[in-house]
């Protein structure tokens, strides 16, 4: 992302992201001059359908300290005339000046500020707090056994293993390996549920168990035995390692974007600026967003 993306930018970023739906919405997007050829940035782009024609919706905002005037306003306009724009809305965290709020109007320009909000009906809505807790979990499975079970020839046995090896449906046709399914039981909604309800920042060790269908049934998994020649079928998969856990707290601002209440607040989440974004919109309806900056650590969150 450039450079000069800023918090309110994001803010406007993830606003639109939550509003839009069906509609792709983009920050610091490049848009080619059409006279000049060259890339200019814009802001946040908002791209879909309407009635059956594709339509762009740019956004350019104005984190300053003053309040944005006219000249500003003359300023995005040239810009958007040499861009394929379909429809430009103009963000000024401070406001507009009465006379760039007149000029925008005549251009069919949309304005929009962050304004303040109720504090009385916010207060009723929310209660005394207003934070958010995001809980980060990473684990590596740094062992990873199998337990097959018993055969005419051979006892029951748990099988030390390697990310390599190979599964097998009970007709022999191989379905992958055991990384691929380790990655998979990672992912299932009921142990990241579990992780992220349970685990506090005092765990530093996890274990996972999973019993696949048995061995008559569908679905049933088994491991190859060379010598002798048999397929073996797997009574249960059990990984163990370390796992690190982090709750990152975002304390909410609140405020007025139109007709759209919006809570925002930020956090250092895995290592990465976090920005998470709430909104309401006039049906009452409830959305939230989490952005990321940065590189994420080096196992991946749950």
């Amino acid at each position: 992302m450039p450079k000069r993306s800023n918090d309110f930018q994001r803010l406007i970023y993830l606003v639109r992201l939550n509003l839009a739906e069906g509609a792709k919405v983009t920050e610091s997007k490049l848009l080619r001059d059409r006279r000049t050829k060259t890339l200019r940035e814009v802001d946040v782009v908002i791209e879909g359908s309407v009635g059956g024609q594709q339509v762009r919706v740019c956004v350019e905002c104005r984190d300053h300290k003053r309040v944005a005037d006219v000249q500003w306003v003359e300023q995005m306009k040239a810009k958007h005339e040499r861009l394929d724009t379909n429809a430009l809305l103009l963000a000024s965290r401070s406001g507009f000046t009465r006379e760039a709020l007149a000029v925008a109007r005549s251009y069919g320009i949309d304005t929009f500020t962050l304004e303040e909000p109720d504090e009385s009906a916010l207060k009723e809505r929310l209660g005394p707090a207003s934070a958010l807790w995001l809980r980060t979990v990473r684990v590596t499975p740094s062992t990873v056994s199998v337990s097959v079970g018993q055969d005419d020839e051979l006892p029951p046995e748990v099988v030390a293993t390697f990310p390599d090896n190979l599964l097998y449906q009970s007709d022999g046709s191989e379905i992958g390996s055991l990384r691929q399914l380790v990655e998979i039981l990672l992912k299932a909604e009921v142990p990241r549920e579990h992780l992220t309800t349970n685990a506090t920042e005092e765990h530093r060790f996890f274990e996972l168990e999973w019993t696949p269908p048995a061995k008559e049934m569908a679905g049933a998994l088994f491991m190859k035995k060379l010598e002798p020649a048999m397929l073996r079928v797997i009574h249960k998969v059990r990984m163990t390692g370390p796992c690190s856990v982090e709750i990152g707290r975002f304390d909410f601002q609140h405020g007025r974007i139109g007709n759209v209440e919006v809570s925002w607040g930020k956090s250092l989440v895995d290592g990465r600026d976090a920005m998470a974004v709430s909104t309401r919109d006039q049906s009452g309806k409830q959305t939230l967003s989490i952005n990321f900056k940065g590189p994420a650590g080096a196992a991946s969150a749950v």
